[in-house]
């Protein structure tokens, strides 16, 4: 199938790392030990806005360190997005934060295509295609077009289909009040009462064994604890 064929909405999760931030000395004097905010803009995605504020002006000789990351899931049409993408840049800004205006910036046509990962997402669940990734380092330009630096990133876009489950279930207070600008949802893993103690997929590709009930009463008369025994009662 090609992916400017696809008319049925699926269902996708963009995520964007960002590994470190390296700028050139003028660069980061003109920081001058302010906290610096990335900001990344896709199609019609809200903007990604990665924060680091211990950034120290002093060392102008090192990487500063983000080690963070972002995702969204949203749905399109498959020719919908291969479209946006192939037209439109991934824009990156540098800013001091509180600045309206960019530090260091950057704008990006992302390569490849998404083909294999539409066209084979019907197919074999246990060979799904490898997620579209893009990853490396990207110079920055100041608004005069020098450069500035480089940002060590990486954007992956998994299509997931059009239907998605997963064994998770929302904990009762994890959503934060109406009040904060980003909303927060906090998630544990779900194990059916019959799967307790029995072998239980922890990864696609990794299995964890729990112990049965006679295992764990041995391991603990092994380390000495006491193993309360019911005693039967005579009629």
């Amino acid at each position: 199938m090609s992916c400017f064929g696809g008319h049925d909405e699926q269902i996708y999760l963009i995520e964007i790392l960002i590994d470190k931030l390296t700028l050139t000395p003028g660069k980061i004097k003109d920081i001058a030990g302010h906290p610096i905010v990335i900001k990344i803009k896709l199609l019609d995605f809200p903007v990604f806005e990665f924060t680091r504020g211990d950034s120290d002006a002093s060392r102008r000789d090192q990487d500063v360190s983000f080690m963070i990351g972002k995702c969204y899931m949203f749905i399109k049409r498959p020719r919908d997005l291969v479209g946006g993408l192939r037209s439109t840049c991934m824009k990156i800004g540098v800013f001091r934060a509180g600045d309206t205006y960019p530090t260091a910036e950057s704008e990006l046509t992302l390569p490849g295509c998404l083909c294999d990962q539409i066209g084979m997402i019907g197919n074999d669940p246990e060979n799904q295609p490898k997620p579209f990734a893009v990853k490396g380092g990207f110079h920055l330009l100041d608004p005069g077009e020098n450069p500035s630096g480089t940002l060590h990133m990486e954007l992956i876009v998994v299509c997931l289909g059009r239907s998605f489950l997963t064994h998770y279930e929302l904990h009762p207070k994890s959503v934060s009040g109406e009040e904060d600008k980003e909303r927060e949802i906090c998630v544990k893993r779900f194990v059916p009462p019959e799967y307790l103690y029995e072998t239980i997929p922890k990864e696609p590709h990794e299995k964890i064994t729990l112990p049965t009930v006679p295992e764990r009463k041995a391991k603990a008369k092994k380390k000495g604890a006491k193993v309360v025994k019911k005693k039967k009662v005579k009629k």
